[in-house]
């Protein structure tokens, strides 16, 4: 059986939140050796009341390209909260509206919350 893919308009992902990433840096004692973390915040662009995440080392990291978020970087949330470097995932969605890690339609994810506002 073959699957088929749809991409995504540029009107419907720019319809998804975008964030800046400002990053924080932890230091941690482990067995003796001081560790660096490089966490961070991710800020809401775009809208009059920012919302905020904390993101920790672990979740600090795009997926799709698999390199750290650097300080200042523009990020993209999907509807399922994953996060993304916003020109990786653009890229993504325009092949496959699909979140690369949870595998979520992003169309038919933002309809229903279209719907719910109704």
């Amino acid at each position: 059986m073959k699957m088929s893919l749809e991409g995504a308009s540029d009107e419907e992902i720019e319809r998804l939140p975008r964030f800046k990433f400002l990053t924080v840096r932890n230091s941690e004692k482990v067995n003796g050796e001081i560790l660096e973390t490089h966490g961070g915040i991710m800020t809401q662009l775009g809208v009059d009341s920012p919302s905020e995440r904390v993101l920790s080392s672990d979740e600090a990291e795009c997926c799709v390209c698999l390199c750290e978020y650097e300080d200042g970087t523009e990020l993209r949330e999907l509807w399922c909260r994953h996060h993304f470097h916003e020109a990786c995932i653009d890229k993504w969605l325009r092949i496959n509206a699909t979140c690369p890690l949870c595998k979520s339609n992003i169309l038919k994810t933002d309809e229903q919350s279209g719907n719910d506002a109704v």
